[in-house]
């Protein structure tokens, strides 16, 4: 490795070295180092190219009257010391107005901005430079914000199994609603659920984890048909060809109706209105969605001109399919409306949060969010993860990276766009893997090992706290794995939640920490849909699969069973599974949060990591209809526990004889 490449992979951020799993060093090759510049966007194949954009970069530097960005307290006067002289004007985010104005200053005195990301135009001898002004609040949302006695629990479930039983092919979001208002009734005052981004009609390798999307910033439609008058299919799990199918024809009946009312219908004029909200962003995606029907679900593959939108091809598509690209905005509509009536049904209910949603880490690479227009993703890297005990070889995740430079260079209006979409219809968002706002491990292509590049990590929670603020949405941040040093104090001082699971919360004797011992500023729970459920975590169901697959040795088995019942036995509970839900109860954490699986003390989980055609990953029906919540001893028991530890909200609870009324209760 020269040192030139070297000293510019280290003003970008790519770190020529990490610390492994088990705290060896790990260095990174010189030839993933220039293949990490590539995925950057920089062509260096040289030294001598290399110092020529360094030189280049510090030079850019050197001239700027301030940094990129600076984070200032919203509402707050600050002063701002320049490097050189400048003339300046601070400009307001969305209005335009200017804020205030100098000439000629060492000097900026800036006015008490208000929320938001406002540009501070600068022009000096040497040139003119944008800086961005982040105007965010002292913290993200607070539990204490919202409720008066902040200690709460709720439920988390995998949206596509709440089918109630039969009555639909796959979950909808008329019946989470309907699940949420029956947990409601119990004391719950949130219930999470996996992303709902768009997967898109047509998929490469017909992909269904809700954590491979094709655009976050867009709902998943395969949610929104209903009872579709169906019930062929495996009780147990996910017929995902049938219900698509079957989804695919309700909708398209119901936009045919649609479609028959006269231009003057109030909800002609709704729809019209939604389109012209959502803009360019919206047509985009449907447009990607016209020619993935025509040409499929991988842009890479698309003939040039639209891979390479040339615009008179696009303009010609779309003049040629405009029933297609309406029918995909109207699907979003209702999408739309649909998700934000669940969360209306939930609050109504009683629940002083309601929807708990998720934001993925990523869209996969050949997805729309990686196609549309301005985009700040790079498509020549995946996401993943160093190697571990798990990945011998690392893991790869398909999932498209945001490139730091063009995050930037956008003034960050890509990410909050992002987190604004997500937030709209949630009380609680849960950002997947939130190490990559200060880290995140890249695999560029052609190689066989990565390196972690680093983010603007203060701009990027200021982001988040300016957005969360704005929407009146708590932030979790699933901090989870190899965390770097720093990470999680720096959440906590922006108003971020973390997530403590109690499975990776032992002492060294086996046991299980004492539930005093988890953050106040967290989310407490046994598991995630990525580990084992209480009952599958003591039978060591997972490590028994894994085993059966070939991917551990017996050893490695033999190990894994006797730590688990090592665990058990400290327990010292004839029932594991209520033992831990009263353990979660009396945990310092202000908000539990309880699995619907676990309730039902089912042994399979809903994914098993590495894992494909292998197990029926993101495909396990819920085990309750709701109904069955409603008659539940199960759901009765978690409740009285949760209020003995003054964590029940008792907003339209029934009453505890009524509650306790499980005499045709199945679970």
């Amino acid at each position: 490795m020269t040192d030139a490449v070297a000293d510019l992979c280290a003003h970008l951020g790519v770190q020529a070295a990490y610390r492994g799993f088990d705290g060896q060093t790990i260095d990174v090759s010189p030839d993933t180092r220039l293949s990490m510049l590539h995925a950057l966007g920089l062509e260096v194949r040289t030294d001598a190219e290399a110092r020529s954009i360094l030189n280049g970069l510090r030079a850019e530097d050197a001239r700027r009257p301030l940094p990129p960005e600076v984070v200032v307290i919203a509402g707050q006067p600050s002063q701002l010391t320049l490097a050189h002289a400048a003339d300046w004007a601070l400009v307001s985010e969305g209005s335009g107005e200017i804020l205030a104005d100098g000439f000629d200053s060492d000097r900026i005195c800036l006015p008490a901005a208000p929320l938001g990301i406002h540009r501070l135009q600068l022009r000096s001898s040497k040139a003119e430079f944008t800086t961005w002004v982040l105007a965010r609040p002292a913290k993200a949302v607070q539990l204490s914000d919202v409720l008066p006695a902040p200690r709460i629990w709720g439920v988390s479930a995998a949206l596509y199994g709440l089918t109630d039983g039969a009555a639909a092919p796959i979950g909808t979001y008329d019946l989470l609603g309907a699940y949420a208002a029956q947990m409601a009734r119990h004391g719950a005052d949130f219930l999470g659920i996996n992303p709902v981004h768009a997967m898109g009609d047509v998929r490469p390798d017909d992909v269904v984890s809700p954590y491979s999307p094709s655009h976050r910033e867009f709902l998943n439609t395969w949610h929104c048909a209903g009872n579709t008058g169906t019930t062929r299919g495996d009780k147990d799990l996910i017929d995902y060809p049938a219900a698509l199918r079957d989804n695919r024809q309700a909708l398209d009946a119901q936009f045919a109706a649609f479609r028959s009312l006269p231009d003057c219908h109030p909800q002609k004029r709704e729809f019209a209105a939604f389109s012209e909200r959502a803009g360019a962003p919206l047509h985009d995606f449907a447009v990607f969605e016209a020619i993935a029907a025509l040409h499929g679900g991988d842009w890479r593959q698309w003939p040039a001109r639209y891979r390479d939108k040339d615009a008179d091809a696009l303009a010609a598509l779309d003049a040629a399919h405009p029933e297609a690209i309406t029918r995909t905005k109207w699907a979003q509509w209702q999408a739309e409306m649909r998700l934000g009536q669940a969360q209306q049904t939930a609050r109504a209910a009683g629940m002083r949060i309601g929807l708990f949603l998720d934001l993925a880490v990523g869209p996969r690479l050949a997805g729309a969010e990686t196609w549309v227009r301005n985009s700040t993703l790079v498509t020549t890297a995946t996401l993943g993860a160093p190697p571990d005990p798990l990945g011998p070889s690392g893991q790869s995740w398909g999932l498209a990276p945001q490139s730091p430079l063009k995050m930037r260079a956008d003034g960050y209006a890509g990410f909050a766009r992002l987190l604004r979409a997500n937030m709209r219809h949630a009380g609680m968002l849960r950002v997947d893997h939130i190490l990559g706002l200060m880290r995140s491990f890249w695999l560029p292509d052609g190689c066989s090992e990565g390196a972690y590049v680093s983010y603007p990590f203060d701009a990027l929670l200021a982001v988040v706290a300016i957005e969360s603020a704005r929407s009146g949405t708590i932030v979790v941040g699933e901090d989870l794995g190899l965390v770097p040093a720093g990470l999680r104090e720096k959440l906590s001082a922006s108003g971020i939640y973390g997530l403590d699971v109690l499975q990776f919360m032992r002492t060294d004797t086996g046991a299980f920490v004492d539930p005093t011992e988890m953050r106040q500023l967290a989310v407490g729970t046994f598991a995630t849909h990525d580990t084992p459920t209480i009952a599958g975590y003591f039978a060591a169901e997972d490590v028994r699969t894994r085993h059966q697959l070939g991917e551990i040795d017996a050893e490695t088995l033999r190990l894994a069973i006797a730590d688990r019942q090592r665990a058990k036995h400290s327990l010292a509970s004839p029932d594991p599974v209520t033992d831990i839900h009263r353990r979660l109860a009396k945990s310092n954490a202000s908000m539990v949060a309880i699995q619907l699986d676990d309730l039902a003390k089912r042994v399979s989980q809903q994914n098993l990591p590495g894992t494909v055609d292998t197990y029926p990953n993101w495909r396990r029906k819920a085990p309750f209809t709701f109904n069955e919540i409603e008659r539940s001893q199960a759901f009765a028991s978690l409740a009285s526990d949760m209020r003995a530890q003054g964590r029940s909200n008792s907003n339209h609870m029934e009453t505890e004889n009524e509650l306790q009324d499980c005499s045709d209760q199945t679970h």
